[in-house]
């Protein structure tokens, strides 16, 4: 099974709103603080649905990025639409990307209570701390070996 984001389309106010949803479970989920233009974080607001890549926090920003993308929620744990803009603290399910990193190099990382960057290039935009694992501990959603299960 592969992980694939398919867009839902609807329409509301004659504009098309796009919602992304996984059609795997999230990993893990996460309190993410946007950081302000004037701590070094975007100068336009980012919205539901980018593309951020994840830097654990004990290195150096700029060491190895992984392909870890956000779904943030509201207050109830819904997907919260790709129209409103992101600021202060959220929190947000997680989705790992590359499948087969999520057992070689994730699992044994993802705790509650680990920190992380949410990066732009060598960037740091956001800083989260992981709040609850969730499908990353599920060992039946792993890929078998061998089968390429990154992005579409």
């Amino acid at each position: 099974m592969r992980l694939r984001p398919f867009a839902e389309a609807a329409s509301g106010s004659g504009e098309l709103a796009l919602k992304q949803r996984y059609a795997l479970p999230a990993d893990f989920e996460a309190e993410i603080r946007i950081l302000s233009e004037e701590e070094g974080g975007r100068s336009i607001p980012a919205f539901n649905g980018i593309r951020w890549d994840f830097a654990y926090g004990d290195l150096l920003p700029t060491d190895d990025q992984y392909m870890i993308w956000p779904d943030f929620m509201s207050g109830s744990g819904d997907s919260l639409e790709s129209d409103i803009p992101l600021s202060g603290t959220l929190r947000a399910r997680m989705h790992i990307v590359n499948r087969d990193a999520r057992v070689t190099v994730h699992r044994p990382r993802i705790e509650v209570g680990v920190g992380f960057f949410c990066m732009e290039g060598a960037r740091q935009v956001a800083r989260g701390v992981v709040t609850k694992v969730t499908g990353l501990a599920d060992v039946a959603l792993d890929p078998e070996p061998g089968v390429d299960r990154g992005p579409p």
